[in-house]
């Protein structure tokens, strides 16, 4: 029997068996209509029956609320005076005060003056309000139909009623239960209120991204108009917001957002006769479209753009001048906007507007106005030297290199974040350059840019816990070759056999490699999500897994690196960052409040961690990147890291032909503060300048201010319990410290950490340190990229002095084949 044979056997054979089958089922008919029949019924009554007894429950305080959006929307609205939220810093002074609302909401009565809004909200969300009873069930058959062709929700039926009850029960997951639910809600809507009524009601509680509740409010976050006065596209703007607010956000998806106004556009061409006056529809409105969205995009100067890999990006002003719109008083607009998202996030409507509140934060006002004050003249300081390279471009003849420095120059910006790291408490939050109280990006919490070598500090603290060195151990500086990935020192060449504390203080890029290598990429990748609380998931899509991750490859925000530094500062445990203390009423009574970060989960060793601060302390010596001159005798109370991203080098790029570094960061620690400086352009623009220059010099500058005028304990290393010993070494060479008059030692260190066990040797045939110990001053090994130093001194005054070579890593991640080096355990 051949093969085909065989098959048709075995179809023959299912073939019996369907036949048969059917035959079963025709047989047992009866019995299976009146089977369906009942379960059919059953069915209905359990979820009709549940749906109500839900609504039944519900039903009184769906009605307060209903009854309240009545008397906003009513002809005799009674000008009641909301309550505002005041913000308080951590000693009391107002540093923040805003409204839920500070406008009069949409009313009845002046419903035909938003004729242009209703008349796209009606074309796009429910063209028969006016004539269906709160239930559209032809859009709904075709939007079931159409969900089942495509596989997937892209289409609803909901009428404008039917949000109105979602909005109002407020029941949260999509579902069929909810869905009946909300259909009682809809009748009820109805039976008791006007159209007119419903309408208004909608259009005051529908939310519509960024915070905003309302018509009226959105159109003065985005357009800065009131709503009568929006024009069409502006309309059908808002309008598009509706269905997915985060979607379809013009300030977060602009380009998403400019395809859905175009649509909501034609929908209102299609549908004129729902225009509450067709007298006014501009002539030719569908054939004015397209070039009146030409002069929507020139007012609102739309740009798009396309980034360094080839995607196309949008900019725009919608949106620039909306995040004060509610605020009375804001003195840390960053930190606030957070604290306002949350209050209006957890809070009813009612409480925000009749109990009032006052938000107790953790931020220190004079530590925030001396982080204003540092960053904003650091980056002056970077614009000013982005000024004189456009003039020697000029001057040069390179027109179109100037033209690029020229775009670049009011772009640059920065973020900084001081918190407490016992308590994780947020002291100074800084999320932008500060040119006035315009919307603007939080790049302290919201921005993810490579960090550089900052992200050694981790490398290092983990090699001590798993004992692979000490900071006096000695670890060759030399080319190395992970299949085919060799990284590159900032100075040329290799220095040879140096201590473990010197190769952080010189920010050695192969020595750090070296440890991740030995540490574990897994390891590695597992403790950074403990300390950020990531899941593997996040972890597996953020971070790629390989050795380029030791000199700062993945992406973090700064806020994020703080936790990391946090973390190390605070003897390895867990810290959650902490904006608010407690909220009451104005009466003073407390309805919420948060614990400080005690008692926290273990995550590293604690001698682990001194060990670390310890050699972070090496980078503000004469031995380090960034020298700190101390006046005798007085202690180290600093330690800290700097980190340069380099610009690399690809043709394609925006910015060909510039030279200068991506991302300058600083990453500094003082008794009970952990502060995080970057500095950098939001597309990765190059400018000149470095981690210890630029991010380092605003660090100082704001810490020398905080103990000058505010002061901080004296102790870098709080006392924990563990299995270590403390002692005297000498930096030189990392030997243990000795008192006879014929050691020499150049740095001495005193009260060092160590694990009991794993000690520092003893100097022995020789009475002074060995040559290749001394600092490089070599130049960049990167074709020269970068005129600035990131071995920079600041003296006693923190006035910088003439820099010496440039500590950067260029951070194109590498290819590797070799799997071992790619997931090294």
């Amino acid at each position: 029997m051949n093969r085909n044979q065989t098959f048709v056997l075995i179809l023959q054979a299912i073939g019996e068996h369907i036949l048969q089958f059917i035959k079963t089922l025709w047989n047992k008919r009866k019995a299976l209509l009146y089977f369906s029949f009942f379960t059919i019924i059953f069915l209905f009554f359990f979820f009709a029956g549940g749906a109500y007894v839900v609504w039944s429950s519900e039903q009184s305080r769906v009605e307060r609320s209903l009854e309240k959006y009545r008397s906003e929307v009513s002809n005799f609205y009674d000008n009641f005076q909301p309550k505002s939220v005041k913000i308080v810093d951590r000693s009391g002074k107002v540093i923040g005060e805003f409204y839920r609302r500070n406008f009069r909401p949409l009313r009845t009565d002046n419903l035909k003056k938003h004729h242009v809004l209703l008349w796209a909200i009606l074309s796009s969300e429910d063209r028969t309000f006016f004539t269906h009873g709160g239930v559209n069930y032809t859009a709904i058959a075709r939007a079931f139909f159409t969900n089942l062709i495509q596989f997937r929700l892209s289409q609803g039926g909901s009428t404008i009623t039917q949000q109105l009850a979602k909005l109002t029960l407020n029941l949260g997951k999509r579902n069929l239960f909810n869905k009946i639910t909300e259909l009682y809600c809809t009748f009820y809507i109805e039976s008791q209120y006007s159209k007119e009524e419903i309408l208004a009601m909608y259009l005051n509680q529908i939310f519509l991204g960024e915070g905003n509740t309302g018509v009226e409010e959105a159109a003065r976050y985005y357009f800065r108009k009131p709503a009568t006065e929006l024009t069409t596209e502006e309309a059908a703007m808002l309008v598009g917001l509706i269905p997915a607010p985060s979607v379809f956000n013009p300030i977060r998806n602009l380009g998403i957002a400019l395809n859905r106004q175009k649509r909501v556009l034609y929908d209102m061409a299609r549908n004129e006769d729902l225009h509450l006056d067709p007298t006014k529809i501009p002539k030719k409105f569908g054939e004015s479209i397209e070039s009146n969205l030409k002069i929507f995009r020139t007012i609102y100067k739309v740009k798009e753009y396309a980034d360094e890999d080839g995607n196309s990006r949008f900019q725009s002003d919608i949106g620039k001048y909306g995040a004060d719109k509610d605020f009375r008083i804001n003195l840390a607009p960053d930190f606030n906007s957070d604290i306002r998202k949350f209050v209006l996030d957890t809070f009813s409507n009612e409480d925000l507007e009749e109990r009032g509140m006052v938000v107790y934060s953790t931020l220190d006002i004079e530590k925030q106005r001396m982080a204003e004050e540092a960053l904003r003249v650091g980056i002056d300081a970077v614009r000013s030297d982005l000024l004189k390279q456009e003039s020697e471009q000029t001057a040069n003849k390179k027109s179109e290199l100037a033209d690029l420095t020229r775009t670049i120059l009011p772009q640059m910006s920065g973020s900084l974040i001081s918190m407490d790291p016992e308590t994780g408490d947020i002291e100074a939050l800084v999320g932008g350059y500060k040119i006035s109280n315009m919307y603007r990006f939080n790049r302290a919490e919201d921005a993810r840019r490579q960090p550089g070598s900052t992200i050694k500090a981790l490398v290092y603290a983990l090699a001590f816990e798993k004992r692979i060195v000490n900071p006096s151990s000695k670890i060759k500086d030399e080319k190395l070759d992970f299949a085919g990935y060799s990284p590159k020192n900032w100075y040329k060449g290799y220095r040879g056999e140096v201590t473990v504390r010197t190769a952080l203080a010189q920010s050695i890029n192969t020595v750090s490699v070296k440890l991740l290598d030995q540490i574990g990429i897994n390891y590695f990748l597992s403790k950074l999500g403990q300390i950020l609380n990531l899941t593997d998931e996040e972890i597996a899509n953020r971070f790629q897994r390989n050795l380029s991750l030791a000199l700062g490859s993945g992406e973090l925000s700064p806020m994020e690196l703080s936790i990391i530094y946090a973390t190390i500062a605070n003897g390895g445990r867990r810290v959650l960052p902490r904006k608010i203390i407690k909220i009451t009423d104005i009466d003073g009574n407390e309805f919420y409040q948060t614990n400080p970060n005690e008692a926290a989960e273990q995550i590293l060793d604690p001698v682990a961690c001194a060990m670390a601060i310890n050699t972070l302390e090496s980078v503000l010596t004469e031995e380090g990147t960034m020298n700190i001159k101390r006046v005798n005798g007085e202690p180290n109370l600093f330690a800290g890291k700097t980190g340069t991203v380099q610009t690399p080098k690809v043709k394609k790029s925006r910015w060909y032909g510039l030279k200068g570094v991506r991302d300058a960061w600083f990453a500094g620690l003082a008794p009970r503060n952990v502060t995080v400086v970057w500095v950098g352009h939001d597309e990765g623009a190059p400018f000149p300048g470095s981690g210890s220059g630029v991010s380092g010099g605003i660090w100082l500058r704001y810490l020398q201010n905080v103990k000058a005028k505010i002061g901080f304990g004296n102790r870098l290393i709080p006392p924990f319990v563990g299995d270590f010993v403390k002692l005297d070494v000498c930096a030189d060479d990392g030997t243990l410290l000795e008192t006879s008059p014929d050691f020499l030692c150049k740095l001495p260190l005193y009260q060092q950490f160590y694990y009991i066990g794993d000690l520092p040797p003893k100097r022995t045939g020789f009475s002074k340190p060995d040559p290749i110990l001394e600092k490089p001053n070599a130049p960049l090994d990167n074709d020269g990229e970068g005129d600035e130093s990131e071995n920079n001194t600041y003296n006693a005054n923190g006035e910088k002095e003439k820099p010496g070579g440039v500590d950067s890593v260029e951070l194109e991640s590498p290819v590797i084949d070799n799997q071992k080096a790619l997931r090294n355990e």
